[in-house]
């Protein structure tokens, strides 16, 4: 398995907890790649604050939780 091209200014990441997705935080893109683990591609984007840098699941999997560091917020996003 080679490189997965996300956004720019790849930082912080989190794993689903079923292990099916990656959560990647773009800090210069304000966004999140998600890649699908089965085979390793790009699936979506998500739009977050100013400056993604950390990335959390809860442990019930229901939500993402996002430090947003040029915006000085955390962003909450349902998944």
């Amino acid at each position: 398995v080679g490189p997965i091209a996300v956004g720019n200014g790849p930082r912080g990441l989190a794993v689903t907890r079923d292990g099916a997705c990656v959560y990647v935080a773009n800090l210069l893109s304000n966004t999140l790649s998600v890649i699908q683990t089965s085979d390793n591609t790009v699936v979506g984007s998500i739009p977050t604050g100013s400056g993604p840098g950390l990335v959390a699941v809860t442990p019930s999997g229901d939500y993402l939780y996002v430090t947003n560091y040029s915006g000085n917020t955390v962003s909450v996003i349902p998944i």
